[in-house]
């Protein structure tokens, strides 16, 4: 997958989202299905994919605190 940008302005502010896709084409169809997403939560840390289970403890840790 490729990061792909998306600009777009809000409250007379710009801003860019990045969008996975394979291709460009790929990713206008992915920006068109944005209209039927939805918020799932905000990204709270994110962990490089080396730290292995490393990552996994601070994940749970974290999880654990958060209640």
């Amino acid at each position: 997958m490729r990061a792909f940008l998306v600009n777009y302005q809000h409250g007379g502010q710009r801003y860019a989202l990045e969008l996975h896709a394979t291709d460009a084409e790929d990713a206008k169809a992915r920006l068109n299905s944005l209209l039927y997403g939805r918020i799932c939560g905000e990204v709270a840390v994110k962990l490089p994919a080396p730290l292995g289970p490393l990552a996994s403890l601070i994940c749970s840790v974290r999880n654990a605190l958060r209640r």
